[in-house]
């Protein structure tokens, strides 16, 4: 009994080391907030108002990814054409960190992205320089070409922050009211980087 014990109280002692603390100071000097939202201990988000967080997935991190959602407005019920049921808001913000072993990586990662987006969406001009909180980041706004999507504007930004890439954006409904871009831009000045 007594071995048994011990050998849970070891296992305990084990499983509590795996846990990441987040980390002290953010890159622009400021202390960590546990009110930010910390996404992969990289990013942390002061939410801006009219957002809220919606998820905040590490799962897949293992392989170095790291997803988070916020919403805007009610939660109403969707179905999309596969006959997969969802929650619908006027305007949703996706971001998604990708850690690589390498900042050339991340590099390809983010163009990658960025093709993509070029791709799936109709992009009013082309990308341009910005940054935000001393990032800097490459943004468009689009419309959504698609006729699955139930979005129709949204804006992105991709960036590279050591050896991590960084994708955020930010789709809503027609008629919603929302600016994307402006949505965007607020959200990419209250995230931090960690040191």
């Amino acid at each position: 009994m007594k071995r048994s014990i011990f050998v849970l109280l070891a296992l305990c002692v084990c499983l509590s080391g795996c846990a990441m603390l987040p980390p002290r100071q953010a890159a622009d000097g400021l202390a960590w907030s546990g009110e930010w939202v910390t996404v992969g201990n990289v990013i942390g988000v002061e939410t801006p108002g009219g957002l809220e967080p919606l998820e905040n997935n590490d799962a897949l991190s293992a392989s170095g990814m790291y997803y988070a959602a916020w919403s805007m407005g009610e939660a109403t019920p969707y179905t999309n054409a596969g006959g997969e049921a969802s929650e619908l808001y006027d305007a949703q913000l996706y971001l998604l960190l990708a850690g690589y072993d390498a900042a050339e990586k991340a590099e390809d990662a983010a163009a990658e992205w960025m093709e993509m987006a070029s791709e799936r969406y109709e992009i009013e001009g082309t990308f341009a320089d910005a940054s935000f909180n001393g990032q800097p980041f490459e943004i468009a706004a689009y419309t959504c070409a698609s006729g699955t999507n139930p979005y129709a504007r949204g804006a992105s930004a991709f960036g590279v922050y050591r050896n991590y890439a960084i994708s955020v954006e930010v789709q809503c409904q027609e008629g919603s009211g929302v600016d994307p871009r402006a949505v965007l831009e607020d959200f990419l000045a209250g995230c931090h980087y960690a040191v």
